[in-house]
């Protein structure tokens, strides 16, 4: 598990993000989206502070847009929490530090 956020694309997802063997929480974000900008250093501490328990991962719609319509994401930023390969909970749009680890506490 990483202390930094993991950038993700198509390719790399499944494995990085789905087959992970700790929970994961997987960001789906676009750069032009201000909302997705200012998550970008709440995710950065989250990623910081639950290192050994957490990966945070983030993927650009834009750049990679085969994966978001596997999992339904209508909206950005969607966070999800992966855990064993499902999809645990989810929080759409903006989100405080306090939302972030509200939303991933129960699954460490």
């Amino acid at each position: 598990m990483s202390s930094t956020v993991v950038d993700v694309t198509d390719s790399d997802f499944e494995t990085q993000v789905v087959k992970a063997p700790g929970p994961v929480l997987a960001v789906f974000r676009a750069e032009w989206s201000g909302v997705c900008r200012a998550l970008d250093p709440i995710l950065a501490e989250v990623a910081q502070e639950y290192a050994n328990r957490l990966t945070v991962a983030r993927l650009d719609i834009d750049k990679s847009p085969q994966t978001p319509p596997k999992y339904n994401v209508t909206a950005i930023p969607t966070l999800y929490v992966f855990k064993n390969g499902k999809i645990v909970a989810t929080r759409i749009g903006p989100s405080s530090k306090n939302d972030v680890v509200q939303l991933i506490t129960p699954h460490l």
